[in-house]
């Protein structure tokens, strides 16, 4: 491990907000894949740009199942009853999905009431 990702991910685990800070390249994408392998539900990647939760997926695809959510609404249901069933361990989101989506609100609403859920927001200006 690189400095400070086995704290960040220990930290995180533990159920507590966690701040990470490392400079391009530097493992966070690392410290949140496998936290969310470690988690039982899902992990929420919110990330400003297409192009940028593409260069993730690359990097998270090695590890575990994920799903980028800015694709047609169509395949909506199908990536809700994939997240439901545990299939899909990281979502990746841009805020403009969240907050034009009521019914992805809804979704990780009830994920969030039943504690099956964890956030990362990915840049700060997210």
């Amino acid at each position: 491990f690189r400095e400070g990702q086995m704290e960040a991910i220990i930290t995180y685990l533990g159920g507590k907000d966690t701040f990470v800070s490392m400079k391009t390249g530097g493992g966070k994408t690392l410290c949140y894949a496998l936290s969310a392998i470690c988690f039982e539900g899902l992990t929420i990647v919110f990330s400003p740009l297409k192009a940028l939760m593409d260069d993730q997926k690359v990097r998270a695809y090695l590890f575990i199942q994920y799903y980028i959510l800015y694709l047609q609404i169509s395949i909506q249901e199908k990536i809700f009853e994939e997240i439901a069933c545990g299939l899909i361990k990281i979502l990746f989101v841009t805020p403009e999905k969240l907050a034009s989506n009521e019914g992805f609100c809804r979704f990780i609403t009830q994920l969030y009431e039943q504690r099956k859920v964890h956030f990362v927001i990915d840049e700060a200006h997210c």
